[in-house]
């Protein structure tokens, strides 16, 4: 009778075992899904931020909207818009004409200042309209001619 109640407490400490591990690896499973998912948020964060500035760098660089799309123009990537240049690069920041990030650069004259030129970088995914990363910025272009 005794040897029967020791195998019947095994198996009942082996299934509560069980039953423990099975949890933990429930739980950790999903913080570590969890965890992966916020990695890829972080990276495509890092890669929006480092686009918004190496753009305005190249604002800060350039004189004009010519030659700001000389500047961010590689492997036919830029192109010039109404208001300023749209670049596409894929999620490893390289140059892209089908990227998945397009970085909008804005170059808008200060009324009755043409020397000042302000500029908005958004960083924006895919063909989402929220984008991911902004960063305002102007540039002092020099003496006005007159």
């Amino acid at each position: 009778m005794k040897r029967h109640q020791h195998v019947t407490a095994f198996y009942l400490e082996t299934l509560l075992l069980i039953a423990v591990f099975i949890s933990i690896i429930l739980v950790l499973t999903r913080v570590f899904g969890l965890g992966q998912s916020q990695s890829g948020q972080a990276k495509l964060l890092t890669n929006a931020v480092c686009l918004a500035q190496n753009a305005a760098e190249a604002v800060s660089a350039s004189g004009d909207r010519d030659e700001l799309l000389a500047i961010l123009n590689e492997n036919g990537n830029a192109v010039r818009t109404d208001t300023g240049v749209l670049a596409r690069y894929d999620r490893d920041m390289v140059p892209d004409p089908a990227g998945e990030l397009r970085v909008d650069v804005t170059w808008t004259p200060e009324d009755g200042d043409p020397t000042l030129v302000r500029s908005a970088v958004s960083v924006l995914r895919g063909e989402d309209t929220d984008p991911v990363y902004t960063l305002d910025t102007a540039v002092y272009l020099g003496e006005a001619d007159g």
